[in-house]
């Protein structure tokens, strides 16, 4: 069954309402009657079928309120997500609007009603079953009116008490936060359910009372009440409904008392209790006005809150799950030199890889190229970015994998003194001749004498300008692209930007309005290989050719998110952020006990040993200082294993797509893959073609790389007002089921947070937006303020 119409019918039908027989699907509010009577009108519903069909329906008698749609959460794009929540938010806009109409003329009404009718005397048959006498309540003939009033003293609607103790409101007037008040308070408010309670506690102790009508309402009168008298003691006075399972009276009495600070009253009968009796009024009937003064008295705090009166329960948009890290994907020197490494430094494996696979590409780079199909071909050097806060122990981990890359550039500028003190002393003798030619050239100048002879040495000296030696340095840290792109140009064409703290990177000069816009894309073509003219207006111009580039930053989230912002869609536009490999680790943070370090260190030796024999191999570089790096090709088994691999990312793509929202990131994927299995064939010595084997462990490196592109640009995409409440969500519920609890304090949430969700303006907007959506809500427990999460999500 497809139609929309019928499954939002069987919805109705599910929540025990009698659907309407004919449903309008143009996105307006709609009445029905909810129990086949005629003139009964207090069943409602709204449907959208536009796009994805949603609606919403309830009944105002007895409270019931759902939300519908035709496709589940976790089935909707990003996109659709958000459509679906603004329709939503449209639809409770709308029946607000609509419930605020009806409660008007309801209220209206109920005026009319109480200005006609007269006051009530003790001789009401019900008044005097109950032994209490009226306090502000009328009659219209046999029936009791109780006025419903806000705390501003309006009265919205009434309850009607018939002599036999039968209760009605008033159809469509608004109850919640509404109360019947019974004396002047001084110094103690105590809040209650039902008229007769209220009455007998009233008569009993002569404090005020504030008859909230049902359980489901004393914490929204509580709350209201505290709001107006924030320094008044507050009692809250329950029914114990010991015949009903989960005893409502009780429980939702515990959750107003710890939402307003309030304490807790509970009636305590004497023995042959009858099963009926469970309120205060029971009490004073059944044992007199001292006990029930006792048990004001004794009223205590409130430990537990009920977890019933929730408002519905909506969608959040919510983080993709991370992915195990494929470790076994790597190869196996590589996977056993991660494995030991994070024994000691138990930093996050992804980011401990990261180390490992910025080092493969580092040192293999200068020497391979690879391949993918006819006229597509490129580097092998990756771009590799960790979000991460600091103290992830990054820095460390480079430290291990970078040893031989470190140790390699030491040895090659030792080697290379004798060189550059010839060269500096061939440029004195180069740099004196030249001058003596210009002298020379002035002089004749001013003789007026003819110096074309000298102009043509000078001019053939500029040709033999010494050169200096290129001596390899391979790894930056935290240096500019212009910088950078020169270093390439003129010092060794190959190099690395590892960098654990790459907030310079990201944030600095060459990162700024002015720059950004020609850096990201000097940084593309150097992914690319491409040939880089760099012109400049106050030095030297130059140009880059044929050089590799590896970059392994670390960054802070909320670095990232600045830079994103600051660069205004450039950073996704140009397509630099989809030539990055991105992890997005789970923090180790807290778990990290310590451990004394190895003796030994097998499998990193074995790592390095390899990178140094790799490194220790003559550079390819051609007299224009490019590298010519060989061409690696697939073999015909892992050529279709590519190609499977791109175009099942390609399938994913089109809107609604499971890709579309990182395309620009997919789209580079199957080359990324490319290029590590380059960097894994040739680690682990293959000769020939690029197998099999190889083409697959990268394809599922690299797909989870995307999976972490797609988990931290989906949030990312999302506006603050969205990805924090998720973030902070995820959080409290890990706290909670860590804890077992459903609370946690606010303080918790400032001090050990989710990063750049401590300040406390931010983390109360959050808060706000899960409570709209019925997720959490904040309560009272004397002076402190904690969150509470709803059940259902604990489970």
């Amino acid at each position: 069954m497809s139609d929309p119409i019928e499954h939002f019918r069987l919805a109705i039908e599910a929540a025990g309402l009698k659907a309407p027989d004919s449903i309008n699907p143009d996105g307006r509010i709609h009445r029905f009657s909810t129990n086949g009577k005629r003139g009964d009108d207090s069943g409602w519903y709204v449907l959208h079928t536009d796009g994805i069909a949603a609606g919403a329906f309830g009944c105002w008698r007895s409270g019931l309120q759902s939300i519908w749609c035709a496709k589940s959460d976790k089935a909707m794009t990003v996109a659709e997500r958000e459509v679906y929540r603004q329709r939503i938010k449209a639809m409770q806009v709308q029946r607000e609007a609509d419930t605020l109409a009806t409660q008007l003329q309801t209220s209206q009404t109920a005026a009319a009603l109480w200005q006609q009718a007269i006051p009530a005397t003790a001789a009401h048959d019900y008044l005097r079953r109950k032994g209490i006498q009226p306090h502000g309540v009328r009659c219209d003939g046999q029936r009791l009116l109780v006025p419903m009033q806000d705390t501003a003293g309006m009265v919205h609607s009434l309850q009607t008490i018939s002599p036999e103790g039968d209760k009605r409101f008033m159809t469509g007037g608004r109850k919640k936060g509404c109360y019947h008040s019974i004396g002047e308070p001084a110094g103690v408010l105590i809040v209650c359910e039902g008229y007769a309670t209220g009455e007998s506690i009233h008569e009993s102790t002569g404090d005020a009372v504030a008859v909230a009508f049902d359980a489901g309402n004393l914490e929204p009168v509580a709350v209201a009440l505290r709001a107006r008298y924030p320094s008044l003691k507050m009692i809250i006075a329950a029914d114990d409904d010991h015949q009903t399972d989960g005893n409502p009276g009780l429980t939702k009495a515990r959750a107003a008392a710890l939402a307003v600070g309030g304490l807790l009253a509970v009636p305590l009968f004497p023995a042959g209790r009858p099963d009926k009796a469970t309120d205060f009024n029971d009490l004073h009937q059944i044992a007199g006005a001292d006990a029930v003064k006792r048990c004001i008295n004794a009223a205590a705090v409130s430990d537990t809150a009920g977890a019933d009166d929730w408002p519905v329960l909506q969608p959040l948009i919510t983080p993709i799950d991370a992915q195990d890290y494929p470790i076994d994907s790597l190869p196996q020197a590589v996977r056993c030199a991660v494995l030991e490494v994070a024994g000691f430094v138990k930093a996050p494996i992804p980011l401990i890889s990261t180390s490992a696979l910025a080092a493969l590409s580092l040192a293999i780079q200068a020497h391979t190229d690879v391949q993918r199909a006819e006229k597509l071909n490129g580097p092998c050097g990756l771009f590799m970015l960790a979000i991460a806060d600091s103290g992830e122990r990054k820095s460390t981990c480079d430290g291990f994998f970078m040893k031989a890359i470190r140790e390699y550039e030491a040895r090659e500028q030792e080697a290379a003194k004798p060189l550059i003190t010839a060269h500096k002393s061939e440029y004195a003798a180069w740099e004196a001749q030249r001058s003596g030619l210009k002298e020379k050239i002035k002089a004749l100048a001013k003789e007026g004498k003819p110096s074309a002879v000298q102009a043509r040495e000078l001019h053939n000296l500029d040709k033999d300008e010494p050169r200096p030696p290129r001596v390899p340095r391979l790894i930056y840290g935290d240096a500019t692209p212009e910088a950078l792109t020169y270093a390439l140009a003129k010092q060794w064409p190959s190099g690395g930007v590892i960098s654990s703290e790459a907030g310079s990177v990201f944030g600095g000069h060459g990162m700024g309005a002015d720059s950004v816009m020609r850096n990201l894309a000097a940084l593309n073509q150097l992914w690319d290989g491409a040939t880089l003219p760099v012109e400049r207006r106050s030095s030297e111009s130059f140009t880059v050719r044929g050089a590799r580039l590896t970059m392994a930053l670390q960054v802070q989230e909320a670095t990232i998110r600045a830079f994103f912002a600051n660069t205004k869609g450039l950073a996704r536009g140009t397509g630099f952020l989809a030539r990055f490999l991105v992890s997005w680790p789970v923090s180790t943070q807290g778990t990290r006990n310590f451990t004394e370090a190895p003796a030994n260190w097998p499998a990193l030796a074995t790592f390095n040993d390899r990178l140094t024999a790799i490194l220790n191999r003559q550079a390819p570089i051609d007299d224009d200082g490019a590298l010519t790096p060989a061409m690696l090709t697939l073999s015909p088994d892992a050529k279709a294993a590519w190609v499977r691999f791109h175009d099942a990312i390609e399938s994913m793509l089109p809107t609604g797509g499971e890709l579309y929202d990182v395309r620009d990131v997919a789209s580079k994927t199957a080359d990324n893959a490319a290029r590590l299995a380059a960097l894994f064939h040739t680690f682990t010595g293959n000769i020939g073609p690029i197998d099999l084997d190889a083409m697959e462990a990268a394809a599922s490196v690299t797909a989870w790389h995307l999976s972490e592109a797609r988990r931290f640009l989906g949030e990312l995409a999302m506006p603050a007002e969205l990805a924090n409440p998720a973030r902070l969500e995820k959080w409290l519920i890990e706290y909670c089921k860590r804890e077992s609890t459903d609370k946690v304090p606010t303080r918790e949430v400032q001090q050990y947070g989710p990063s750049g969700l401590r300040d406390k303006s931010t983390y109360t907007a959050a808060i706000k937006e899960l409570a709209e959506l019925g997720r959490t809500r904040l309560v009272q427990d004397g002076k402190k303020r904690l969150i509470q999460i709803r059940r259902e999500l604990l489970e």
